[in-house]
């Protein structure tokens, strides 16, 4: 791979990329920069030492490595960057669009619009899938999974994954995840969800796998529809959570799907029941309505 070398006055008139308030970020910097008249994302990591740092290099060493396998619609890194000879990060190809995250927690934009992005990103975990079983990549899995790091254009209606550098790409160690942090949900259940045990193997908790992956796109669409945070729940209250959409009329598949995350089974990928979402039920399954019906019941 390639590497740029920028100038400490260079690197210190940089812009800071604007982030929106939505948007879940903790380890990195980014800003903007010209590279041979094109406009380039620098992302400038904060912890550059030790394994940390080595397991980094090495994910977007073998992203680049594998590259023709890995579809369009993951953002992967180009250059490394390095000022005065000292490497800080990596170069992105600039990305013209709104954030998912932004898209969700916005009241202008139509939930069918929301629901066609969440089905490309399970169309996408499904790709990656074929991607594993027919090419040399065999393991390789997003991990860091969630509506932050996926941007959206929505003239193309295209949507791409980001922050591939915490992805799990072979024996590459293993990154902080968003959604897989120990909670009721994923403890005690070794069989579908592998704990990291070697510290020096990384800082996140859980190994990638297929099923963390579909663990954390359920979730993200859990937290759509509940307007909250599903994983703080204990799984008592998750399965009533669950009755209550079976309640609203959600579809018995999909509801299935979601159940199999704190099941002792492998996940299934909901994509092909998410047209079934109304926007009554989708309105009905928010926190504050679901607490409501809860208190009347009561």
């Amino acid at each position: 791979m390639n590497t740029i070398n920028i100038s400490k006055n260079k690197y210190k008139s940089l812009n800071n990329v604007k982030i929106d308030k939505n948007v879940f970020n903790t380890e990195a910097k980014i800003y903007i920069f010209d590279f041979r008249g094109q406009e380039k994302i620098l992302k400038k990591l904060y912890d550059l030492e030790g394994s940390y740092f080595a397991h980094k290099l090495y994910t977007i060493e073998m992203l680049d490595y594998y590259k023709k396998y890995i579809p369009d619609s993951l953002c992967i890194p180009d250059n490394l960057v390095s000022v005065n000879n000292k490497i800080i990060g990596f170069s992105l190809p600039k990305i013209n669009g709104i954030n998912f995250a932004t898209i969700l927690n916005s009241e202008k934009v139509d939930y069918k619009e929301k629901i066609y992005y969440f089905k490309a990103i399970g169309t996408l975990l499904n790709q990656l899938k074929s991607i594993r079983k027919y090419t040399e990549l065999k393991e390789f899995y997003l991990n860091d999974l969630h509506e932050s790091n996926f941007m959206v254009d929505p003239c193309k209606r295209d949507i791409k994954a980001v922050d591939l550098d915490s992805c799990r790409i072979f024996n590459n160690g293993c990154f902080v995840s968003r959604f897989l942090g120990p909670n009721d949900f994923i403890c005690n259940k070794p069989f579908k969800y592998n704990y990291n045990d070697n510290i020096s193997n990384g800082k996140g908790f859980v190994i990638a796998n297929e099923n963390s992956d579909l663990y954390c796109y359920v979730v993200m669409i859990l937290n759509y529809l509940f307007n909250g945070s599903v994983t703080r729940m204990r799984e008592e209250k998750f399965y009533d959570y669950l009755n209550y959409l079976d309640i609203l009329g959600f579809n018995k598949n999909l509801i299935n799907c979601f159940e199999k995350i704190i099941l002792n089974c492998d996940n299934s990928n909901p994509v092909d029941y998410l047209d079934t979402l109304t926007e009554s039920n989708i309105n009905g399954a928010k926190e504050k309505i679901y607490m409501l019906n809860k208190i009347r019941s009561d």
